[in-house]
């Protein structure tokens, strides 16, 4: 018997099997890039208020692990929210000087330690003393400093913060120095500088001679065209002979300066007499340099105890900028943080509210008789719903009277005025309760498709 040769079955697949299932998977990827897409597009308002959160949450947090004041620049103009704050980088308490003999000058070149293992070698006649707490130091004659090897943390370009205790002895006032002292700007002695701590080149903070408190950016005997800036506070800021706590900062945007906790007025060197307005404008970033650290200095030491001196350098500002549905409403605003963590309570009297809307075409336009006319505004609804309710309670007066249904007006009529009797931007009247809102309607030439409210009470709280 002849047996027929079996062919074997090919393996694999036809070409028009290929083409359908890539077919398929083409329909299937786009598919899903599409529905991804919508979901992204569809979260954007509550990843956005979540990055807005937590910007303001870090400067919360630098205020509480620093004991420093921060804030926050929410700019609906640029669409970015913006955190500012401090970090620690160098501190001297001298408590290891505790067991070094009273009324003696320390040993030329001893090292004092101070956070982060740094250290601080002596420099002219300083002695260890009685400080605000423990042990401080005394700088007595001509060269009385500390002097720290330069260290990449010292970098402060940003901005810095200064805190120390001071126990300054004032120099007497002599007849033959001419103008006699007022308290004002003319008493003599204010050509005396005394350094607390200096970074030759980029800042230094001290008191003059009067007991006023100093500032500096940048490098006084630099080139002309070299940014410096100079300011200082009125006369008898300081008083001699007994311990205060002095803090100076500069944030890149503004400068503080403040005595015992409290904020005082400064004034730009030269411009005490000069109203705000004419001031010459602050720096932007303060110079680079790599020379040493000191604590007083050696060419304008300090008269007198330091004690518990800290240096802390500005963050990298928090940034969030917006998607480009997404907007902030409202003018722009800074919130202040305090040093626990609460809003400052001489900016803020009310929690702070930051709308963050997410935002469809302008205004719908709908054709009517051949005429484009706008939908109804967001200021309209209110102003109809507003009606509706006081006709409401009209009819109600009407048969039964209603003292609280007067007072809920008063409080209507109240957030929707100013205090000269101008009615308020639309702003105002959006809802200031956490979280998400719907039905908003137009608000600053925007349609609000939703409203995501982030509130910070006066605790520092952060809701929503």
């Amino acid at each position: 018997m002849v047996r027929s040769q079996e062919t074997p079955s090919d393996s694999g697949f036809t070409l028009i099997e290929l083409l359908v299932v890539l077919s398929i998977l083409t329909m299937v990827l786009g598919m899903s890039v599409s529905v991804f897409r919508s979901f992204g597009e569809g979260q954007s308002l509550e990843i956005a208020a979540s990055q807005v959160s937590t910007a303001v949450r870090a400067a919360r947090n630098w205020s509480v692990s620093t004991g420093m004041p921060s804030r926050v620049m929410v700019d609906p103009d640029n669409r970015t929210v913006t955190a500012y704050g401090f970090s620690t980088v160098a501190a001297w308490d001298f408590e290891g000087l505790s067991g070094e003999p009273a009324n003696t000058p320390l040993p030329q070149g001893l090292a004092v330690s101070g956070a982060f293992r740094q250290k601080a070698e002596v420099t002219g006649h300083v002695e260890a003393a009685s400080g605000s707490v423990g042990s401080g130091i005394l700088c007595v004659n001509d060269g009385a400093a500390l002097q720290a090897e330069w260290q990449p943390r010292y970098d402060v370009h940003r901005g810095f913060s200064v805190d120390a205790w001071v126990q300054f002895w004032q120099p007497p006032w002599n007849i033959e120095d001419g103008i006699e002292p007022s308290g004002g700007f003319s008493d003599p002695r204010r050509e005396m500088r005394m350094a607390i701590m200096s970074l030759p080149g980029a800042f230094e903070v001290g008191l003059l001679g009067d007991g006023s408190v100093y500032l500096e950016i940048g490098d006084p005997k630099g080139d002309i065209d070299a940014p410096f800036y100079r300011a200082q506070t009125e006369s008898r800021r300081i008083i001699a002979d007994r311990w205060c706590h002095v803090r100076a900062a500069f944030d890149g945007v503004d400068i503080t300066i403040e005595v015992d906790g409290v904020a005082v007025d400064w004034y730009p060197e030269g411009f005490e007499w000069i109203v705000p307005e004419d001031w010459p404008p602050l720096p932007d970033v303060i110079a680079r340099v790599d020379s040493d650290l000191y604590i007083s200095h050696p060419a304008r030491f300090f008269m007198g105890g330091l004690d518990q001196i800290v240096l802390r350098s500005a963050t990298d500002p928090e940034v969030v900028e917006l998607p480009d549905n997404v907007e902030l409403l409202g003018a722009p605003q800074m919130i202040y943080l305090s040093g626990n963590g609460s809003l400052d309570s001489l900016e803020h009297d009310l929690p702070v509210v930051i709308h963050i809307a997410e935002v469809g075409d302008l205004a719908q336009l709908e054709q009517v008789d051949g005429t484009s006319v706008a939908g109804e505004s967001f200021r309209d609804q209110m102003k109809r719903k507003k009606k509706e309710r006081q006709d409401q309670q009209d009819r109600v007066e009407d048969a039964f009277g209603s003292p609280i249904g007067d007072l809920m007006s008063h409080l209507e009529d109240w957030q929707a005025e100013s205090e000269n009797g101008d009615e308020v931007e639309d702003v105002y009247l959006l809802p200031l309760s956490p979280g998400i809102h719907f039905g908003i309607g137009d608000v600053d030439e925007h349609t609000v498709l939703r409203l995501h409210n982030i509130v910070v009470d006066l605790t520092g709280a952060i809701r929503g």
